[in-house]
C-alpha cells in the first residue's frame, strides 16, 4: 500500500515538535541546575517530562515515515496527551481561547488517524489492532 500524504505531513510536523519539545525540557533542566530558578519546585522533574514526551514525537514521526505499525498506536497516545496537556491548560492559565488552541492539532491527528486509508496504511483493524 502506498503512503498517504499526510503522513508525511503528520511526520515532519511529530520531528518538528519533538525537537521543539527537547529543546524546550533542556532549557528548564538546564535554568534550574545552572541558573537562577529555585530548585525544589518540580521545574526540573518537568523538564525531563517534556524532554521524554519530545523523544516519543520524535519516535513517533520515525516510524511514520518507516510504515510502522505502532506509529499509530503511539500518535493516538500522543494526540490524546496533546488533550491531557490543553486540559492542564485551561486549569493552569484560565483562558478558553488558548485551551482551543491546543485542542485543535491533537483533535485533526485523532480524525487523521482514524480515517481508513491511514489504517490501512498501518495495519490497523477496525478493533485498534494491528493486522
Amino acid at each position: 500500500m502506498s503512503r498517504p500524504f499526510g503522513v508525511y505531513i503528520l511526520a515532519f510536523a511529530w520531528l518538528l515538535g519533538g525537537t521543539v519539545y527537547v529543546l524546550q525540557g533542556l532549557q528548564l533542566t538546564t535554568a534550574v541546575t545552572f541558573g537562577h530558578m529555585p530548585t525544589g519546585t518540580g521545574e526540573w522533574l518537568w523538564g525531563w517530562i517534556i524532554v521524554l514526551t519530545g523523544l516519543l514525537f520524535w519516535g513517533a514521526g520515525a516510524a511514520a515515515l518507516g510504515g510502522q505499525a505502532w506509529a499509530w498506536t503511539l500518535g493516538m497516545f500522543l494526540a490524546l496527551w496533546g488533550l491531557f496537556q490543553a486540559a492542564i491548560i485551561i486549569i493552569g492559565v484560565g483562558t478558553l481561547e488558548q485551551a482551543l488552541i491546543a485542542t485543535m492539532f491533537p483533535v485533526v491527528v485523532l480524525w487523521y488517524l482514524n480515517r481508513e486509508p491511514v489504517r490501512a496504511f498501518f495495519r490497523v483493524d477496525e478493533g485498534g489492532s494491528t493486522v
